[in-house]
């Protein structure tokens, strides 16, 4: 197996317990990670409390067929069928010192798709993860490298949250300071509005889960959705370029694209998870400020992004918008808002932008058609 490019670098490697029913899975998974954490791997009867202790991060088997000394069992309390109820159990077994280091958990599994009926399970790991009660999931046949950062980003934040976990009145501070906000940022009032705005936890559910929930919040509501941070995508639309050109220009290692909104990177909690993300209220101040107070006009948005480079491709779209697939996923697919309708998928949370869909796909996709808003129900005259 190809060692993983991605380290921790000098920091303290943060701990990570793998249980799997099959050793030789577990030991894979201990492999791909080595040099990234301190792995730990454990069948599930061979789990101890101090393991349990030591962890940030605690991946389980969704299927646990191999296990014989549960089978012995008479009751069925003590015996967990899946990797969901025995992550319950670990749980409950966790110390509740309120000064004990958070943990996260998370199923590790190649079969996914077992818990996303008709639909992909790509991309929508932080749906099942909601759905079934974990921090995250992870897919055993992703890509080494993809998981090995995804783990340690999610191990190396659980390990930077405060234990305890501060009270109320200092709980506000500690949120600016895990999501890498300044004070001193030109645009910092507009950003932690927008961040209220998506109801982060700061209060008794921070507390009482010792930070975990910030951790959830981010991973199930934040990271996935156009809100005040956006991706590669939503960046594109905001500029009227193709997301192709937009990824193509933000990867090359000194473009000015790059260097300019570097200024407006996420570096908090968990940035480097699932791709970059750009402060929205940075990039609509900068946008502000070189459009000379006309931050939507074509004309302007069209000299920015050229100034930014000639490699970027303008849209002809006066108010164009990022489109989801039938999966209720965000595509490169650009449309005008004339062109779209708002839908409400059943993961899309309320805090974040509308989710669209092209009318042609509303047309052709029942599924898509079900979602239709009211108010766009009918302008299409559907029932």
């Amino acid at each position: 197996m190809k060692k993983s490019r991605w380290s921790p670098g000098k920091r303290k490697l943060p701990t990570v317990l793998i249980v799997d029913d099959v050793e030789e899975e577990a030991a894979s998974a201990k492999l791909s990670l080595a040099g990234i954490v301190n792995a730990i791997d454990r069948v599930p009867n061979s789990v101890s409390l101090r393991d349990l202790g030591k962890a940030s991060l605690v991946l389980v088997d969704f299927r646990l067929k191999e296990w014989p000394q549960r089978e012995r069992q008479s009751t069925p309390s003590l015996k967990p069928k899946d990797g969901i109820a025995l992550v319950a159990t670990l749980r409950s077994n966790l110390d509740s010192d309120p000064k004990r280091s958070p943990t996260a958990f998370a199923l590790r599994s190649g079969r996914l798709s077992e818990l996303t009926g008709t639909f992909s399970p790509e991309r929508r790991e932080h749906a099942i993860a909601r759905m079934i009660d974990m921090d995250w999931v992870f897919s055993k046949t992703q890509d080494p490298d993809d998981f090995a950062r995804e783990v340690l980003s999610l191990a190396g934040a659980v390990s930077r949250l405060p234990h305890p976990w501060p009270p109320i009145i200092k709980s506000r501070e500690t949120l600016i300071r895990l999501l890498g906000l300044r004070k001193s940022f030109g645009w910092f009032n507009r950003a932690f509005g927008e961040v209220d705005k998506s109801n982060p936890p700061q209060d008794s559910s921070a507390q009482n889960t010792k930070g975990m929930a910030v951790i959830r919040w981010l991973l199930h509501d934040v990271l996935p959705f156009p809100n005040f941070l956006l991706d590669e995508r939503y960046l594109a639309a905001r500029f009227h370029v193709t997301p192709k050109s937009m990824r193509q220009a933000l990867s090359a290692k000194r473009s000015t694209v790059r260097r300019t909104l570097s200024e407006f990177e996420y570096r908090g909690l968990l940035h480097d998870f699932s791709g970059r993300r750009w402060w929205r209220a940075g990039i609509e101040s900068w946008i502000w400020q070189q459009t000379a107070g006309r931050p939507f006009d074509k004309t302007a948005l069209k000299a920015i992004a050229q100034k930014l480079s000639p490699k970027l491709n303008n849209i002809p779209f006066l108010n164009p918008v990022v489109v989801l697939d039938d999966q209720f996923l965000p595509t490169d697919d650009l449309l005008d808002l004339s062109s779209v309708v708002q839908i409400s998928p059943d993961d899309w949370p309320n805090t974040a932008d509308p989710a669209w869909a092209s009318v042609d796909s509303v047309k052709n996709s029942p599924l898509i058609a079900a979602r239709v808003t009211l108010q766009d129900r009918q302008k299409l005259n559907l029932p």
